[in-house]
């Protein structure tokens, strides 16, 4: 069946630095020109990856205020935003935006609505589980990027995973700046000691960080000498960066806040370590996994989806700094071991979890579903 262009507009709550966010960057500029139109709406601000949307040829809206029961205004300016746009899709990402975007998609009469888990919640309001059940029934996809998201959200709303789809999250191949590495360097001056460790996530309590800096304490102790880069921010910072001084650490953990390219960090690091507490399916461990490095993650979510531990990779222990120490340990001893595990990780992406295996199959979903609306709509 011939259609026309497809028009596919992703709202999400702001474009932060960010996972979802990324993804969401990446197929609205990824996705073919010649089938696709697409465009991106912001709930609450626009952020930082706005910019390198809209450089990609995207339109970037923004409500500008967070809808909701408070804010009635803002949900109307959302409509507003999806009617002018006349998407055929309208792709929502994140727990709020699958909330009150499908919402506004319905009421805009948009012909196909799309929702997309990023991560397991595992403490749910039972007022979103409720909305979430209902909402379910008038959506054409959902969306899971790891099979234990799809078993997470099958649990929540009563129904089948076989109903929920899987499209697991990609990376593409990205090369380190040499000027932005060395600025990092410079940051560093000589306080980077012994292997380097390194951890990419959002400054948030599911992220784990303090089972790390304790593993880092407890590696020093047995003389293993290390230093940690802690790439991102949050609302957890300030304890974290207190904990580290509480710790002793001041001379070994090295903040280095938001950094937009991960592979600046990844050029500088030996181990990547991810101690998250909750995952969906993490980029930043996908993008390590691809620049060949050695990681060390929780058994979480997603991660044991990619991970195989002792074949391209460690698994440990969601909060078990033992654990995290045990086998960060085991790595800083062994070259080899790096090596292998690294290679391994590397050929792991390339063979399924890349950025042109993500895109293929959400464009194929998205076909798939405006052809089965066309057939439907009346002549």
């Amino acid at each position: 069946m011939d259609l026309k262009r497809i028009r596919v507009l992703h709202v999400i709550t702001s474009l932060g630095i960010g996972g979802a966010e990324r993804l969401v960057v990446s197929a609205a500029g990824g996705l073919s020109a010649a089938r696709f139109d697409h465009a991106i709406c912001c709930l609450a601000e626009r952020g930082p990856l706005a910019g390198e949307a809209e450089a990609a040829g995207v339109p970037v809206f923004c409500v500008g205020e967070f809808p909701g029961l408070r804010h009635p205004i803002a949900f109307a300016r959302l409509v507003r935003t999806i009617r002018a746009f006349r998407p055929t899709i309208v792709h929502t990402h994140l727990q709020s935006a699958n909330l009150y975007g499908r919402l506004a998609a319905r009421l805009a009469r948009v012909p196909v609505v799309v929702a997309t888990e990023h991560n397991v919640y595992a403490r749910k309001a039972r007022r979103y589980i409720y909305v979430e059940r209902l909402l379910a029934r008038t959506t054409d996809a959902l969306i899971a990027v790891s099979g234990q998201v799809q078993q997470s959200l099958s649990s929540q709303l009563g129904i089948a995973p076989s109903a929920i789809r899987v499209v697991r999250n990609g990376v593409a191949a990205s090369a380190p700046s040499g000027q932005r590495v060395t600025e990092l360097r410079a940051r560093l001056g000589d306080r980077a000691d012994g292997i380097r460790l390194g951890c990419v996530a959002s400054l948030t309590p599911k992220k784990g960080h303090e089972a790390l800096l304790r593993a880092v304490v407890r590696l020093r102790e047995r003389d293993v000498v290390c230093s940690l880069l802690v790439a991102g921010d949050g609302p957890e910072r300030p304890r974290v960066e207190a904990l580290v001084e509480g710790l002793g650490l001041a001379r070994h953990v090295h903040f280095l806040g938001v950094v937009p390219h991960a592979a600046d960090v990844l050029a500088m690091i030996d181990v990547f370590v991810l101690p998250s507490l909750v995952e969906g399916l993490p980029l930043a461990l996908l993008e390590a996994m691809y620049a060949g490095k050695a990681v060390v993650a929780t058994s979480v979510g997603g991660v044991p989806e990619v991970v195989r531990s002792g074949e391209n990779g460690l698994l440990v222990a969601p909060g078990s700094d033992t654990e995290l120490a045990d086998a960060i340990a085991r790595l800083a001893r062994s070259a080899e071991l790096r090596n292998r595990l690294g290679a391994a990780a590397r050929e792991t992406i390339e063979g399924g979890f890349t950025e042109a295996a993500y895109l293929e199959s959400l464009s194929a979903l998205y076909v798939e579903l405006a052809e089965a609306h066309a057939r439907r709509a009346p002549l």
